[in-house]
């Protein structure tokens, strides 16, 4: 149950420093999800948290062992995501 609440306020991370990423001028990775930007931001929050929602659900009944990886990766994706403005790189 941690490591679920963990990963869902991760996943809210990454999509805050996403969206301050790329008012900065930094380009979505993501296909599906710069296309959803293209939209509108809203969407693109909706998008990025209806699907994470389903897939943590989907993981945390059928292999909850997972959720720690899971976890563990959306860590390293914020910390990615902070290492920038510590080193002023916009």
């Amino acid at each position: 149950m941690v490591w679920m609440v963990l990963c869902h306020l991760l996943n809210f991370s990454d999509a805050v420093l996403t969206l301050y990423a790329v008012s900065r001028g930094v380009e979505e990775a993501n296909p599906t999800m710069a296309w959803a930007l293209t939209i509108s931001p809203a969407l693109f929050i909706l998008l990025k948290f209806a699907v994470f929602s389903i897939a943590i659900e989907f993981i945390a009944k059928v292999r909850p062992v997972l959720l720690g990886p899971v976890g563990i990766l959306y860590m390293s994706v914020v910390a990615w995501h902070l290492s920038f403005g510590m080193f002023g790189i916009s």
